[in-house]
């Protein structure tokens, strides 16, 4: 299986992003489900050296789909905190979120394994991939011309090697021509290897499903528990990760409610530990 780091290392918004658009194959309880499980995971792994588990036989039919992903993290005020993903994807979705997660916090080279004090500071964001093409054309202005920001994630492949930006990368680098500049020196190419033609410079497409949190440090409640502590505490996300899990769950408890493990909680959420 192959990861690819993300390597733009620009801020860029999350959550209402516009780029990306694809055919859509995931539902919205769906994505919910995937970005708590990204969130579960995140926590669990810094915090607690574990993995979340996934039920496989009550997992939905999106989820369960053979469907290549990006994990990007994003820390508040300094950006991009790592992202790693994958094109070739043999296992189910929610597997490869679990491993990429898991890759993108302790495994980008570009940066140290995320601390545990900096989970208050992460947002997470997902792109879940098409699988990429071949694209056919004649020229570098052709090339131009073919290219539509927004929409596609580039792969540029030259004799230097190959890289790649997702769809969302065009919010900070509109300009086409810019575009694949920096694609062309995130691999160490010139900036200007892109307009040798398609006998020297293969071009791939592929487009993405983007969502991800609303907001940065959402609570997780650790293995052993915790209660509501004297300011209350507002659950966002089941502790159980089941497929059919209701999305946007958002209920405030009183002072001393008992919450189980995993269950995902807001960033403003005052816990007591048992």
């Amino acid at each position: 299986m192959k990861w690819l780091i993300f390597g733009f290392v620009l801020a860029f918004t999350f959550a209402s992003s516009k780029a990306g658009a694809a055919s859509k194959v995931l539902t919205d309880r769906e994505k919910a489900f995937l970005v708590d499980l990204a969130r579960r995971t995140l926590s669990d792994t810094i915090q607690y050296g574990k993995t979340p588990v996934v039920d496989a036989d009550i997992a939905t039919d999106g989820i369960s789909k053979k469907l290549a992903c990006f994990v990007t993290l994003d820390k508040r005020r300094t950006g991009l905190r790592g992202c790693i993903g994958m094109f070739e994807a043999r296992e189910p979705l929610y597997a490869n979120i679990i491993s990429r997660t898991i890759a993108a916090a302790t495994g980008d080279p570009r940066f140290p394994k995320v601390r545990p004090d900096e989970l208050g500071d992460i947002k997470i964001e997902i792109s879940v991939l098409t699988p990429p093409e071949d694209l056919a054309y004649s020229s570098p202005e052709d090339l131009l011309e073919k290219l539509v920001p927004l929409r596609d994630g580039v792969i540029i492949t030259t004799r230097y090697g190959s890289s790649t930006f997702l769809p969302q990368v065009w919010e900070q680098l509109p300009d086409k021509e810019e575009f694949l500049e920096h694609l062309c020196r995130k691999h160490g190419a010139p900036a200007g290897e892109w307009t040798e033609g398609p006998e020297r410079v293969r071009v791939q497409l592929y487009h993405a499903e983007v969502f991800g949190e609303e907001v940065f440090g959402r609570i997780v409640v650790g293995p052993d528990g915790a209660y509501a502590g004297a300011e209350g505490a507002v659950i966002v996300g089941p502790a159980m990760l089941t497929g059919d899990a209701p999305p946007g769950i958002e209920r405030r408890v009183v002072p001393g409610t008992a919450l189980a493990p995993g269950t995902i909680l807001s960033p403003d959420s005052d816990l007591a530990t048992p």
